[in-house]
């Protein structure tokens, strides 16, 4: 069965150009080519079903067949699945991609008894994917999800970096926004765009069409101190006017392990977190809108390439922002 067939999570909009992108049509003219292409992969997509088949298999088809060398395949261009238990979700398991062709498919279960359960199959961070196909047993029924999870009347809009895209986790359900969806409930939209967070207005008029319980902004470490005087307070102005109380929470960049050490890297980082309180300073009347600086990770165990994360540095940034979104998403 296609996947279409089913509920996706974390799709923010439904008139784009390919089914599984990111960001609405309007926005591609004008766009920066680089941040368009990032805009077709499906980070924190997923598909939610129910079946009560014994096996579970996929076929999926990336547009890009994207390899980088400081992340796994299985996290750039693979799938995972989990199961909904009594004690939340459950990882079962990834689709490996294919090292040669852009067609994909592969058992990711089987010899599972014969009940009715619940799954959410996330989609790759780093491609896009232009089909996507659930196979189960032959005499086995699959449809539409029963249970309400994640919840779609609590959401966060998670806008940022590389890192907010996913990189580099090992598979595609380790993200930090994915880890607080099915920790907390709520949907998350990843709108994190390798590079290429630089506050751009189109982006913003793009969030603005949204309706989020929170929005999260985490894109310091793609703009320099220039960038953040001159596009932060518009950007956010943009999506405070069309939600006028609606929390927004932003955030400084986390402390990267190497600014310990790298003084030109560390004047950068406090450059910017002079400019970012300048911003936290023009909106301090605002009783809905909270900056918070950044954290490390783990005694600085946290990263790939002394910026992007693993899982481990995954699990910790998310636990930490867990803390910070608490009190805005209301039960």
């Amino acid at each position: 069965r296609s996947a279409r067939d089913f509920r996706i999570v974390g799709k923010g909009f439904t008139d784009t150009e390919s089914f599984y992108d990111r960001l609405p049509a309007s926005v591609k003219e004008g766009c920066r080519e680089e941040l368009w292409t990032l805009s077709t992969n499906s980070a924190g997509m997923a598909i939610r079903f129910r079946t009560n088949s014994t096996t579970i298999g996929v076929k999926w088809t990336v547009r890009q067949q994207m390899n980088m060398g400081h992340m796994t395949t299985v996290g750039i261009r693979g799938v995972d699945l989990y199961r909904l238990t009594d004690d939340g979700w459950r990882h079962v398991c990834s689709g490996r991609p294919s090292t040669k062709s852009k067609e994909n498919s592969g058992i990711l279960i089987s010899n599972m008894a014969n009940e009715y359960a619940e799954y959410m199959l996330y989609l790759p961070l780093y491609d896009g994917v232009s089909d996507v196909q659930i196979g189960v047993d032959r005499d086995a029924e699959i449809g539409y999800p029963v249970a309400a999870t994640p919840r779609a009347d609590r959401s966060v809009v998670f806008y940022g970096t590389s890192i907010t895209q996913g990189g580099c986790a090992n598979r595609a359900g380790m993200c930090y926004s994915s880890i607080l969806s099915r920790d907390m409930d709520f949907e998350a939209f990843n709108l994190g765009f390798s590079g290429n967070a630089r506050c751009d207005i189109y982006i913003a008029e793009a969030m603005a069409r949204m309706n989020p319980t929170v929005y999260f902004l985490d894109f310091v470490p793609n703009c320099t101190a220039k960038m953040i005087e001159e596009s932060a307070i518009a950007f956010i102005e943009v999506i405070r006017k069309a939600h006028p109380t609606t929390p927004i929470i932003m955030l400084d960049s986390y402390k990267f392990p190497p600014s310990q050490f790298n003084l030109e890297q560390r004047r950068q980082l406090e450059e910017k977190t002079v400019e970012m309180r300048k911003v936290a300073e023009h909106f301090k009347r605002d009783k809905n809108f909270y900056f918070y600086e950044g954290a490390s990770y783990n005694d600085d165990e946290c990263s790939v390439d002394g910026a992007h994360l693993t899982d481990l540095g995954f699990k910790a940034m998310a636990d930490h922002y867990k803390k910070l979104l608490k009190k805005h998403i209301r039960k």
